[in-house]
């Protein structure tokens, strides 16, 4: 068949030949069809006679895309390509609960009613006597009258075989419950693209937290609102931002009030019930005038604390491949606080009502200016580039009290400068980068300015030949810069200072510091270096040293009735922090990937330099029990009363056969931790995985506020347990230095209760006393999820659940040792009625569409 195909084709190609021939074709051209060509273009293209014109392309476009319309004016070819313009529409909605449980609290002993000893014997001193202490008789020896009495509704306490036969009652006064949180964010998200790049953006979210906190009658909400803008005008990218987040709590405690409230409960007699009501007649029900019912200071007691901020912003960028780029960034930032955190009348502390209104608005502009270029060098294996970066800070803080009237009134502007150049060398298997700048800082609070600020970032990675996926990395960085302290944030805390322990229920934090002008800025010096590796990225380690020194810095100090910023002195602090990292894919059959991070950060600082005149500086804290800034120490370390001790650091046992304690306060510890250790581990297998995180901090130093108190008014299980030691000889030596072989009895019936093992030495003993070791070991999380990806309108659904702060061991014998005093930042070390640590049970749900 195909050999009669060709045969044909041969046969024929004779005259295919003979009809061919040669002649000029002349153009088909008339009128006609010229004036249809006019009425297209004003300047034909095409004239008669001619065979062609050349047009000038207007524009040119990717060929791969369509067009959209074609025209042709004054000899120049005007195309208009089709752009596909595509819209994402994107979001994801978020739900959450939880459950709180508070983790660990002291213990407070239950055999022991409110009294004391009084001639010879224990004896139940009831709420009408004003009674604190808890150095009564035992519970198990008293029975109820059943007799009508206006503190218990089951009568008065009396010994046994004398009442109505029920045994005494032990009241738990415990302020705590499980507390409920409930969360729901919403985000959407839409994108126009244009020839697949951003045209216009658009984002809206939306989120809610309400809570029931773990605190009886306290609970707090907080909402906030995002909205973003942006479109890409020719080459430049505007985009707009408004934020808006506001936070309610029905208590305050910038005063300490919830540590408060929690004292007077745990301090409350195991013989007396806060829950049988908080008034009586027109005034408190409690056990005893000097103190408070924990439900009298929470209810009805017009508390509040509002605090509202809107932050707006707008973006001008430019950011494209090789041409200078640059960014302009102006935001204004607004924050207002209002609270009612004063006292009602009625109030152990204030008998007559002590109340407190306390308004802070605080504003903020910037102006952030940015440029930057790629720098060619004719080589492929050089290449760099150049940044400069202005910034412009306006802010201003006003703090209003009514009663007492204290109105502050704080401004600031700064000017900063950061230029920098940044070159790169890539050769084979040497990649080299090296940074260098400088920085320059104004402003009109600072004593002089600075202009020259250096700074220099080295780094090196090798990549061995034939490494099979081995590298190897080394970078060192320094930098000098300055600071200031920033005008919004709040230094009231420190009038804590001036209250010793026995009257911090008095504490009122209204008075700010007078001024930020005319201050030293804070001078910060940072190098750090560091060598690290991986291979096939299934392993990486990095291991660096750092040292940071801090010159002239600032710290409150209280002069003339006044708060008042001086720059305090210089403290160093050198450290480690080493990281590995493990990352195992898995395989296809086993399907299980896991990865884990163990981290190691160590570190010591000390104090180097101080102000003349000023080497003792109380940082935070009480004024007999307090944080310092003492040359030559560790920074912030505990000061207190001690024992008196002779050359040889013996214990100095008094006459009566207890230790005396010493005139003047002294060094008692060191809060820094030697090194902390943190794991975290992640098994993912199919569609589930399982986060875990471990943490363990060795040394570190606390003292025990809480115990003492609770050891003084005999509270505590300790003070129950050893109260019934007799003959008991404390090791040390007496005033002639001869060893003490004198006995004693913790707690006497037959002495003053002013004389037992606790009370004699005041309302919280001796601080050395109740130094105790704050290592510890915990588990922080463990998250379990699961993940179910979809291909309808909900692209992926998110189960989770999770344990927070699950495990603590620790030597402390108090409440978790991370908590802080009255939530004040740099009271590290200091436990006076900590808040508790929460353990959380939480549930999530996740939706993205």
């Amino acid at each position: 068949m195909y050999t009669l195909k060709f045969l044909l084709l041969l046969l024929l190609l004779p005259c295919c030949l003979a009809a061919q021939h040669n002649k000029v074709v002349s153009p088909v051209y008339s009128d006609e069809y010229h004036r249809l060509i006019m009425a297209d273009s004003a300047s034909p293209a095409v004239t008669p006679g001619s065979r062609y014109n050349i047009l000038t392309i207007k524009r040119w476009f990717d060929p791969k895309y369509g067009m959209q319309s074609v025209s042709v004016r004054r000899n120049t070819l005007r195309m208009q390509p089709y752009y596909p313009r595509v819209l994402q529409v994107s979001g994801s909605y978020n739900a959450g609960m939880a459950l709180k449980t508070t983790n660990r609290l002291p213990a407070l002993q239950t055999a022991y009613v409110q009294g004391r000893s009084e001639q010879g014997a224990l004896t139940w001193r009831g709420p009408e006597t004003n009674e604190l202490f808890s150095f009564g008789p035992a519970r198990a020896s008293l029975e109820f009258d059943g007799q009508p009495y206006p503190w218990d509704i089951n009568g008065k306490l009396v010994p046994a075989g004398t009442g109505n036969g029920h045994n005494a009652t032990a009241y738990m006064n415990n302020i705590f419950r499980t507390g409920s949180l409930f969360s729901q964010s919403l985000s959407l998200q839409a994108n126009l693209l244009e020839n697949h790049i951003l045209a216009r953006e658009f984002s809206i979210n939306l989120g809610q937290i309400s809570e029931n906190t773990f605190i009886r009658h306290h609970t707090s909400d907080t909402k906030n609102l995002d909205v973003s803008l942006g479109a890409r005008i020719k080459w430049l990218h505007v985009a707009g931002k408004y934020t808006y987040a506001a936070d309610r709590y029905s208590n305050a405690n910038r005063n300490g009030f919830l540590n408060r409230t929690y004292q007077q409960a745990i301090l409350t007699p195991v013989s007396f019930d806060n829950g049988q009501g908080y008034t009586l007649g027109t005034g408190q029900r409690s056990y005893s005038r000097l103190a408070d019912n924990a439900d009298f200071l929470l209810l009805d007691n017009g508390s509040y604390f509002k605090a509202d901020r809107q932050q707006a912003s707008l973006l001008v960028e430019r950011n494209e491949y090789r041409k200078m780029k640059y960014r302009l960034t102006q935001s204004f930032d607004h924050k207002t606080e209002n609270s009612s955190e004063g006292y009602k009348p009625g109030s152990a502390a204030f008998p007559g009502g002590n109340p407190l209104l306390r308004n802070k608005e605080d504003k903020l502009y910037q102006l952030k200016a940015a440029v930057s270029s790629n720098i060619s060098y004719g080589r492929y294996d050089w290449s760099g580039s150049f940044s400069a970066t202005y910034i412009f800070s306006a802010a201003q803080s006003v703090i209003r009290y009514q009663h007492p009237y204290n109105n502050y009134l704080y401004q600031r502007s700064t000017h900063e400068a950061i230029a920098s150049y940044i070159t790169w060398y890539d050769m084979r298997q040497w990649h080299i980068g090296l940074e260098l700048g400088n920085k320059v800082y104004v402003s009109n609070t600072a004593t002089h300015h600075n202009f020259f600020l250096p700074m220099a970032d080295l780094s090196v990675k090798y990549l061995p030949q034939h490494s099979a996926g081995i590298e190897l990395l080394f970078k060192t960085s320094f930098s000098r810069s300055d600071a200031e302290l920033n005008i919004d944030k709040s230094l009231s805390y420190i009038n804590l200072l001036r209250y010793n322990t026995e009257a911090a229920g008095s504490y009122f934090p209204v008075q700010e510091v007078s001024s930020f002008d005319q201050l030293a800025p804070v001078r910060h010096r940072n190098w750090s270096g560091s060598i690290g590796g991986s291979y096939k990225s299934r392993v990486t380690f990095t291991a660096g040293v750092f040292s940071h020194l801090v010159e002239q810095d600032l710290l409150p100090v209280y002069e003339i009735q006044r708060w008042v910023l001086k720059n305090a002195g210089s403290y160093q602090t050198n450290g480690i922090d080493i990281e590995v990292k493990l990352f195992d894919p898995g395989s296809r059959a086993h399907k299980l990937t896991t990865a884990h991070t163990l981290g190691f950060y160590a570190y010591k600082n000390k104090v180097t330099r101080v102000t003349e005149g000023r080497n003792y500086i109380p940082i935070a804290g009480f004024s007999d029990v307090y944080t310092t800034f003492i040359k030559g120490q560790p920074l912030g370390v505990i000061t207190g009363s001690t024992w008196l001790r002779d050359a040889d650091g013996h214990r100095v046992i008094g006459p009566d056969g207890f230790p005396l304690a010493a005139k003047d306060p002294g060094i008692i510890g060191n809060p820094n931790p030697d090194f902390v250790m943190k794991l975290n581990s992640m098994l993912r297998w199919k569609r589930f995985m399982l986060d875990a995180a471990l943490e363990w901090k060795k040394g570190g130093d606390r003292w025990n506020g809480t115990q003492a108190v609770l050891d003084f008014y005999g509270r505590s299980q300790q003070s129950a347990t050893d109260r019934t030691i007799t003959n008991y000889i404390f090791p040390g030596v007496q005033m002639n230095g001869a060893p003490n072989k004198i006995p004693v009895d913790f707690y006497n019936p037959k002495l003053p209760v002013v004389a037992n093992r606790w009370v004699r030495y005041g309302y919280s003993g001796v601080a050395e006393d109740y130094m105790e070791k704050a290592d510890w070991l915990r588990l922080n999380a463990v998250k379990l999820s699961y993940s179910q990806p979809f291909k309808r309108v909900i692209q992926k659904l998110t189960l989770s659940a999770c344990i927070n702060n699950i495990m603590l061991w620790t030597p402390y014998s108090g409440v978790d040792p991370e908590q802080l005093l009255f939530d004040q930042t740099s009271s590290m070390g200091l436990d006076f009625f900590n808040l508790p640590a929460t353990k959380t049970y939480g549930f999530n749900v996740s939706l993205q569409f």
